[in-house]
């Protein structure tokens, strides 16, 4: 027995999608399914907001870390 903690989706015509993880074989399973009492009502561009907050209070906002890496990577390839 596994338990699995995956996402579902139900369409409108009220079919379920699982997306199963790629390491179950093919076949035909007996599955218990919990469903949390709300759908997940946020989108990707508040995942994005919100890992940028949470980035921010250790990285000020002033730095460009992107700009830093490449930086780096410059320094590194004259090294060699």
């Amino acid at each position: 027995m596994k338990t699995l903690d995956i996402k579902v989706t139900i369409t409108n015509d009220g079919k379920l999608l699982v997306n199963s993880p790629v390491d179950i074989p093919m076949g035909e399973y007996n599955a218990v399914l919990v469903l949390e009492d709300n759908p997940i009502d946020h989108h990707v561009q508040t995942s994005v907001q919100n890992a940028q907050t949470i980035f921010r209070k250790y990285i000020p906002a002033n730095r460009q870390l992107s700009e830093e890496l490449i930086q780096e990577r410059r320094e590194e390839s004259l090294n060699e």
